[in-house]
């Protein structure tokens, strides 16, 4: 099994153009168009991410922190909106080495 998607994330934000870029530009995050039509009721702008988001992080000047919780991995960072987000992946196993390795690179 690859660590190498995240199905979708729901976040509030100040500035829906400039988070919706700042996602796409940091996470490879794109408007999931599957639900426009909540959007256009009053609901979420909802993306999603086809792409690693671990590696995405590694391009980026963005600050985060792995942390091994000994039953799942967790990635933590901040939005551009100030939103402290977590990334967790419950597949331990799969995750561990990826995530070592990422721990490792930041040392």
């Amino acid at each position: 099994m690859m660590l190498d998607a995240i199905d979708h994330v729901h976040v509030y934000v100040e500035d829906l153009p400039a988070a919706a870029m700042w996602y796409q530009q940091r996470l490879g995050f794109v408007h999931d168009e599957a639900f426009a039509e909540w959007y256009k009721q009053g609901g979420p702008y909802v993306i999603r991410c086809g792409a690693a988001a671990l590696a995405r992080l590694d391009q980026s000047t963005l600050d985060y922190t792995v942390v091994d919780h000994q039953l799942t991995w967790s990635v933590y960072f901040y939005d551009l909106s100030g939103n402290p987000l977590e990334v967790t992946c419950n597949d331990y196993a799969a995750a561990t080495p990826v995530m070592i390795a990422a721990t490792q690179k930041r040392s």
